[in-house]
């Protein structure tokens, strides 16, 4: 474990704040209910959204966690990175195609700024260092250039293209695992930034409950309704950064690919329940589509989490967990096929949510 406790620095936390505009447009993808409806291509084009901005913002902060040394050239390569994510935000509308060459451009910029870093970090390194900085830059160029030459299609294989650089870059890490593991990375700094990354999504929760309360008359359907989402994303809360706190937070990680990888289930899921939440107060979308949205984001939620939680807990700490998972999944089954209207679902789903964190609570204790 590294001696000296890696903290986020300040340019870190000015680089988040750059990605809130972000992802609130991303999230507002599944925001727009038409006849009542939210149209599978939303739900794909969400996910095709949020996974770029998941992968640029995850760019910085794996570099920062091995080679920050916050001299001038990691600064101005930093605030340059922060400019164009100021200017992917721009470019991120359902609508793709008036937008893709401004998307594709930014996005690419972003990367090669990042390669960049990684080229300057492999003259600078040494040993297992020097070699982990060489192997991400070259993979990350060749994720870049697969992802440029997309300007070379039309229609939608350049999309496919695009999206072929993207994954080609997720997935190079993911086979260099053994290699990587050479230079672990600091066991504060990770878990305190995806954290941080999570703060981000329930604050965006809390700014879509408040935008959706403000956008219809009070009542008390819609009181009830706004109470509920807020006592939702307080025992998400709970759930997520006790654990946090008590088994991820300092422990060794190695390459810390399951904290990593698991963070964009998390980060889809938390989008989808600030949606769901919004829904529940201005009840524009039908019963059948609604309980599909909440069944779909809590699920991918809730799996996500439970995967993070059994890898990181003691084997006889496990049991525990997987039980308070599967009562909440049958509760979730139950609340769902029950409830009649968006605010019952949403009202069922957070009694299901602080069951959970109730149990999560009195396990802890027990320990």
């Amino acid at each position: 474990m590294n001696e000296t406790i890696r903290k986020a620095t300040w340019l870190e936390l000015f680089y988040d704040l750059i990605f809130v505009v972000a992802i609130a447009k991303a999230v507002d993808t599944l925001g727009h209910a038409n006849q009542g409806q939210i149209e599978f291509e939303s739900y794909f084009k969400y996910i095709l959204i949020m996974i770029p901005l998941w992968w640029a913002w995850t760019g910085h902060t794996l570099f920062a966690n091995r080679f920050d040394n916050d001299d001038l050239f990691q600064r101005l390569m930093t605030l340059g990175q922060m400019a164009v994510a100021a200017s992917l935000s721009v470019f991120i509308d359902p609508d793709f195609d008036p937008n893709y060459l401004g998307f594709l451009l930014s996005y690419v910029a972003l990367r090669g700024l990042l390669v960049l870093m990684y080229g300057r970090a492999a003259m600078l390194a040494e040993g297992a260092c020097r070699d982990v900085a060489k192997f991400l830059g070259l993979g990350f160029t060749v994720g870049l250039l697969i992802s440029l030459s997309s300007l070379l299609f039309t229609g939608p294989w350049k999309y496919v293209v695009l999206y072929l650089g993207i994954i080609v870059d997720i997935i190079f890490p993911l086979l260099g695992r053994r290699y990587l593991a050479r230079a672990p990375v600091e066991s504060h700094h990770v878990p305190e930034r995806y954290a941080l990354l999570i703060i981000i999504l329930l604050g965006e929760s809390v700014a879509n409950l408040v935008s959706s309360f403000e956008s219809v008359a009070v009542s008390l359907q819609t009181v009830v309704a706004a109470v509920a989402g807020f006592l939702l994303l307080a025992a998400i809360w709970w759930v997520y950064y006790d654990n946090l706190e008590r088994r991820i937070y300092g422990q060794e990680l190695g390459t810390g690919q399951a904290v990593i990888y698991l963070h964009l289930a998390l980060f889809i899921g938390l989008g989808g329940i600030a949606t769901m939440i919004g829904f529940a107060i201005d009840p524009v979308l039908a019963v059948a589509d609604y309980k599909l949205l909440v069944g779909l984001s809590t699920a991918v939620f809730l799996i996500a989490l439970q995967l993070l939680l059994q890898i990181y807990h003691p084997k006889a700490e496990r049991a525990p967990l997987l039980r308070n998972a599967v009562i909440t999944l049958v509760l979730s089954l139950a609340a769902l096929a029950l409830a009649p209207t968006n605010v019952t679902v949403l009202l069922a789903m957070t009694g299901v949510f602080l069951i959970h964190a109730i149990s999560d609570i009195r396990r802890q204790r027990a320990i």
